[in-house]
């Protein structure tokens, strides 16, 4: 295992994890090469975020990455993604150690189709979403994508 995922697993209940990156009809391939991982459901009760608080589907967590990720069915719009994303990052500040070396990403999956204004609106600086005082932009993916699509190479 590596460190992040092992201390990711004591700080969370084992109840909200899962082994599948789906939710509303769309799913996000998780492929051999991205394990060791933990995929918290965010939604379940035992997740790392208050009742109240905005959340994005899941957390998820390896060796390399720290990951937000937001599932849309439809379309995706930045006004609604980003604060979600923006939340699982604050729950990942919670659960993944801050001297991890981890790289991060938040991702949006989407089944619908993205219009250029839509896209353009994920683009801007004030739609960044920080960890651990990094801010990165949004990496949009198609509905039925590996998530390696959205992290790329470490």
């Amino acid at each position: 295992m590596s460190a992040a995922v092992d201390a990711v697993r004591e700080k969370v209940s084992s109840a909200c994890l899962v082994e599948r990156c789906r939710s509303k009809g769309c799913r996000i391939g998780l492929p051999g090469n991205l394990k060791p991982f933990v995929l918290i459901d965010m939604d379940h009760p035992g997740a790392p975020a208050a009742k109240d608080e905005k959340r994005c589907d899941f957390l998820f967590v390896n060796r390399c990455w720290v990951a937000p990720v937001e599932i849309k069915k439809g379309r995706a719009a930045a006004s609604e993604i980003v604060p979600q994303l923006r939340a699982g990052a604050a729950a990942a500040q919670r659960v993944v150690p801050s001297d991890a070396d981890v790289r991060f990403r938040p991702v949006a999956a989407y089944g619908g189709a993205l219009r250029r204004q839509e896209h353009d609106e994920f683009r801007k600086s004030r739609n960044k979403v920080t960890f651990w005082g990094h801010a990165e932009l949004v990496r949009l993916i198609r509905c039925g994508a590996s998530l390696t699509q959205a992290l790329g190479t470490p």
